[in-house]
């Protein structure tokens, strides 16, 4: 794993710029959720993906499922998931 690592300068309202090699490699793009960790006096940012499924479709070239493939899956998801609920 290589670890990267850039200043950057805190602004007023404590925002900054994530750099852009940070955001390519992480996908974040305008409009993108993040969840902010702290670990000690660490801040950990992680990108949080609005739908795990889409953001993932293509990931393994042509070994991917189709579009029917895939709804049946997620309606699998939800089954499973509100019967874990009961």
């Amino acid at each position: 794993m290589i670890c990267m690592m850039q200043r950057v300068k805190i602004r007023k309202k404590g925002q900054f710029t994530i750099p852009s090699q940070f955001r390519k490699k992480s996908n974040i793009k305008e409009g993108s959720e993040v969840l902010i960790e702290t670990r000690g006096n660490e801040l950990i940012i992680h990108p949080l993906v609005s739908d795990p499924i889409k953001e993932g479709f293509g990931l393994f070239g042509k070994e991917t499922l189709d579009s029917r493939e895939l709804k049946m899956f997620a309606e699998t998801s939800r089954v499973i998931s509100k019967d874990n609920d009961k």
